[in-house]
């Protein structure tokens, strides 16, 4: 049975000790509003319910049996206890505060460390005996632990509500909902519970969900609950799932008044609350602020946040006049995002500085109807708080509305809730999204993605095309951003993926957009590789190549090789039909012997399903023993006809032969705390190596691949990632040890070597491969021979390295 913290007492305060008590207070309640820049405090996350007690200075829960100590902060563990993980995943801890045992007024301060800065969580009083209760959200240092200050001595108790994740991946409940405002339960007249007072050690359940607009399978619920006490007797409420064993959470309301006090309650799997009376008699009033949804997947992220939004007493403002309602703009001030970047909500502490009367106040989104709703309650003179979470209106405001004489209100910070934004990507016509335009562009076509303005700090956008990085672009936190990017003007199909990462590597939103050029095969002109006529390598491949284009995989081939001149005739190679080039086999070729085949082509076009047929001239090729680069061969060609020369096998051994090596280096396990450290990875990159290696060990492994000419050798080097499931690229180039192409300014002797392209590619079956095109210039024979070659080093699942060199 749950032990009482306090027997009930007779309540003695003066609206003078009230008053000489809140003067501790007039330097905190006067922190200057911070810069327009977000101010946030912590990741983004879902909330997660839990409980537990972590915290009570005076009987040695969390380390501490001593009162605290006026403005000195202690640091309390958070992480591994209280049902909250100890595994990194946890951005902000929702706690009930409570204070008592002051000898006067003052302000509870919240902060996950000493370089952040801190938030309100409770004013309380100084009457004798009166335990003063209020929530509040607190980001958790990446130790585990957040810090706590006092402004006098005082006792101090602190009771988990739940927690939210540092990431939105889904795995957990819930996204956040804001509801307008809706009073669910009110025991004085029947409304969601028995028309009845609630005694002491008595308990109510509450059906929230299937009506107040609140779904089955919502996990929990944001609630303000109002105690109508009109007895001399303070007590506590607990709130908790019903069905399940009820905490040690003790909410306190004080005797003879109405009190506020917002709460997140667990709700059970048919979605019920239970609200246990700890001591005195009331009446009990509950209104809804949103809820929680089942898992991640939809609602609101919750950032954790400080900043003052609101003081009636600065300079340009006046106390709120009896019955006055006023607009007040939260969105874009003290640190809170702008509207338009997802923002849909805020948790605020609402505190009624030195009451005109006794009375009560309500906010709600502006431009909504007023609910009837209540958000504080307070006394004359008196200096009161409450947490409360509130949607905001289109223009970013709130309305407060003051129920009492002329009050003054400060409105302080401690989040926002956000839904996640997807980037937007366009490309102008006719190039949309899913289209196939035959005519390939003759340059470039330049596309947009926007991107809504952040909502944490250090958001940034990374922008891949055709799965190679194009930038990562800073978000602005005060309007869209937008980054051009170009798609080639080459035949294929083209993709751009926008995705946002925050800084500490969590993605919060997507796109991907996919549009393609050429497809008609039958109309485009062909290459064909070795060059016809030409010597060819015997162990290359044969190729039909669209120029600017390429085969989609649904057009067939089938190639024949044979002595005979029409290519056809007792074959010495047959490849079937096959969705690729073909490769040759040199145990069945005669090297120096002149071989003649022939492809034919059958397949839909990227625009029509009928099957087209194409049969492709014979060409030929002289068998050549000495691996060859094709590109090579046919340049040295066109040059020698160019200049009515006549190339041999030693002009084509000694200028077009080829070999390539892979140097691989060691393997190293990698863990978060090395990926995030890792300076050569975007945060998209460290955000899905991460994910990974939480369910699985992730490797790497470094590489170097060099194409050795006789007048140059051509290096590349990198690193890939891997987990035996997936394997990754490092995409950025330029780093030591990353994809870096033309290593060392590679080497030549008499032959130019200029990179053209350093790119990455994701094959099918999780294959990475890391490619380097790179042109050569030469002279043989005093004539100017240039051609493009590339380098690929590809990385699968185990991670075993494989090289080519000119895969078409």
């Amino acid at each position: 049975m749950r032990t009482l913290l306090h027997a009930p007492r007779s309540r003695r305060r003066s609206i003078a000790a009230a008053t000489l008590g809140a003067l501790a207070l007039v330097g905190s309640l006067l922190v200057a509003t911070p810069a327009q820049a977000i101010n946030d405090t912590g990741t983004g996350g879902v909330f997660v319910p839990a409980s537990g007690r972590v915290l009570d200075t005076k009987v040695g829960t969390g380390g501490f049996s001593t009162p605290m100590e006026a403005g000195k902060y202690r640091t309390i563990k958070i992480a591994g206890v209280a049902g909250i993980p100890d595994d990194g995943t946890v951005g902000a801890v929702s706690l009930n505060a409570t204070v008592s045992g002051t000898p006067s007024a003052g302000t509870l301060f919240g902060r996950p460390d000493a370089d952040t800065s801190r938030t309100t969580m409770l004013i309380y009083n100084a009457n004798t005996g009166e335990y003063v209760s209020n929530t509040a959200i607190v980001a958790v240092s990446a130790a585990g632990t957040i810090q706590v200050s006092t402004e006098t001595a005082a006792r101090l108790i602190l009771d988990v509500q739940g927690y939210y994740t540092a990431n939105t991946d889904g795995t957990a409940a819930g996204g956040f909902v804001p509801v307008a405002g809706k009073r669910i339960v009110d025991t004085r007249s029947g409304l969601g519970a028995p028309k009845a007072l609630l005694a002491p050690g008595k308990s109510v359940d509450i059906q929230v969900t299937g009506a107040n607009g609140v779904p089955a399978g919502a996990s929990g619920a944001v609630v303000n609950l109002l105690p109508i006490n009109s007895t001399a007797s303070d007590g506590y409420l607990t709130p908790y799932a019903t069905g399940t064993t009820r905490p040690d959470n003790a909410l306190h309301y004080a005797p003879s008044v109405n009190t506020s006090i917002q709460a997140q309650v667990r709700l059970s799997s048919s979605g019920k609350m239970t609200i246990y009376n700890g001591s005195s008699t009331i009446n009990l009033v509950i209104d809804l602020q949103g809820y929680f949804t089942a898992s991640a997947t939809t609602g609101a992220t919750f950032t954790p946040g400080v900043g003052r939004a609101y003081d009636s007493r600065a300079t340009g403002n006046t106390i709120l006049a009896k019955n006055e309602t006023r607009a007040v703009q939260v969105a874009g001030k003290a640190g809170v995002p702008v509207m338009g970047s997802g923002l849909t909500a805020v948790v605020l502490t609402l505190t009624a500085v030195h009451g005109g009367s006794d009375g009560r106040a309500s906010v709600w989104a502006s431009g909504t109807t007023q609910p009837e709703t209540t958000s504080i309650n307070f006394q004359a003179g008196e200096i009161r708080t409450n947490t409360v979470t509130v949607a905001l209106g289109a223009n970013g405001k709130i309305n407060l509305n003051n129920v009492a004489d002329a009050t003054d209100y400060v409105i302080d910070v401690q989040g926002w809730y956000a839904n996640p934004q997807a980037p937007t990507i366009s490309c102008p016509a006719p190039y949309s999204a899913g289209a196939v335009t035959v005519t390939i562009p003759t340059a470039p076509v330049q596309c947009t993605v926007t991107v809504p303005a952040a909502t944490e700090t250090g958001a940034e956008v990374d922008v891949d095309v055709d799965g190679t990085p194009e930038t990562a672009t800073a978000l602005s936190e005060t309007q869209a951003t937008k980054v051009s990017v170009a798609l080639p003007a080459t035949g294929g199909v083209h993709q751009i993926d926008a995705t946002i990462v925050t800084n500490t590597y969590e993605s919060y939103g997507s796109a991907s957009f996919q549009t393609e050029f050429g497809g008609n095969w039958p109309a485009e002109t062909l290459q064909y590789f070795p060059g016809d006529g030409l010597f060819g390598d015997m162990s290359d491949t044969l190729a039909v190549v669209p120029v600017n284009d390429q085969l989609r995989d649904y057009v067939q081939r089938h190639f024949t090789v044979s002595l005979d001149a029409d290519g056809v005739t007792n074959p010495v190679l047959d490849s079937g039909w096959i969705a690729t080039d073909y490769q040759l086999d040199p145990a069945k070729l005669i090297e120096g012997s002149r071989y003649y085949w022939r492809a034919e082509l059958s397949g839909p076009t990227s625009t029509s399903s009928t099957t087209q047929y194409l049969a492709t001239p014979v060409r030929s090729f002289v068998a050549d023993a000495q691996p060859v680069a094709a590109e090579c061969v046919i340049a040295l060609d066109a040059a020698a006809r160019a200049n009515n020369g006549t190339v041999t096998k030693s002009d084509v051994d000694s200028t077009c032969a080829t070999t390539t090596t892979i140097e691989t280096g060691a393997e190293e396990v990698v863990d978060g705390l090395d990926v995030r450290a890792d300076p050569g990875l975007s945060n998209s990159q460290k955000m899905e190596i991460m994910a990974a290696a939480k369910s699985s060990k992730v490797k790497s492994k470094k590489w170097q691949q060099h194409d050795d000419q006789l007048g140059y050798s051509e290096w590349q080097s990198g690193k890939f990632y891997y987990n035996g499931s997936k394997s990754w690229t490092n995409k950025y180039r330029g780093y030591a040890g990353y994809h870096d192409c033309h290593v060392y300014g590679s080497k030549s002797n008499g032959v130019t070597v200029t990179p053209v392209n350093c790119k990455e590619h994701r094959a099918g079956g999780g294959k990475t491969k890391s490619i380097e095109d790179y042109q050569i210039d030469a002279n043989v024979k005093g004539w100017p021979v240039s051609y493009v070659k590339n380098m690929t080093t590809t990385c699968g699942l185990t991670g075993k390295l494989t090289k080519d060199v000119n895969k078409r």
